[in-house]
């Protein structure tokens, strides 16, 4: 976890109880209380600039069905660039869009009934915005093993995809347009005591033939390109 600062109470670890992305690996970032929390700044490894266009965020949690009620991970965009560098001085910049996906335990947007049985996913700024089930057709339920979550913004920066397990969990448009430039592992809210794993995290810019790997265990960089 070299190339992650900690942005919460505590940070998340490397563990070998669970692994899902390389095939073959052996770790994943453990998240062991909902305090746990830390970020990574996208814009050096992406030639100084921030990810815009139709780009695809992807996370894989694994989900012990235990105490854990709050794991997600987000992704962001700070106007004026970001506050969350790694390391060093904090540059100047408001935040101007979040969202996240995984599971959470309540529903904050407008006329959203919680429901315990189904994952969530939150728009911070646009037209609709809070926590909100993904309960499109045929998406998954909650259960026990290792789950992938998918944020895809369309090349309009203004629609946004959320999926599980490659299923459509709710669409949203009139999001707030901005870039972005942090990735954040973890809640870093309560402290409640239970176990989640974090892993296989990328950024896929569509339909560019690359993809932006976000690796956890530290070594030649956060992203690494590699030809699809």
């Amino acid at each position: 976890m070299s190339n992650w600062t900690t942005t919460g109470t505590s940070p998340l670890v490397i563990s070998s109880t669970h692994n899902i992305e390389p095939v073959g690996g052996v770790s994943s970032a453990l998240m062991d209380t909902s305090a746990d929390r830390m970020h990574h700044n996208l814009i050096a490894d992406n030639g100084g600039s921030e990810v815009s266009g139709h780009t695809i965020f992807t996370s894989y949690i694994y989900d012990d069905g235990g105490a854990a009620s709050r794991i997600y991970n987000e992704v962001r965009g700070y106007s004026g660039g970001t506050g969350l560098p790694n390391g060093g001085t904090v540059v100047s910049g408001a935040l101007a869009q979040l969202f996240a996906i995984g599971k959470y335990s309540s529903n904050t947007m407008l006329g959203e009934v919680w429901t315990a049985t189904k994952y969530q996913a939150r728009l911070t700024f646009g037209t609709t915005v809070g926590w909100f089930d993904l309960e499109g057709p045929g998406t998954p339920d909650r259960s026990v093993g290792w789950h992938r979550f998918d944020i895809e913004r369309l090349a309009d920066g203004t629609t946004i995809n959320f999926f599980v397990d490659g299923v459509l969990g709710r669409s949203f448009t009139g999001a707030t347009l901005q870039d972005w430039d942090t990735v954040i592992l973890g809640p870093g809210l309560g402290t409640t005591v239970g176990n989640a794993w974090i892993d296989g995290l990328s950024i896929n810019a569509i339909p560019e033939p690359s993809i932006l790997a976000l690796a956890l265990a530290g070594g030649a960089g956060l992203l690494r390109r590699r030809r699809a």
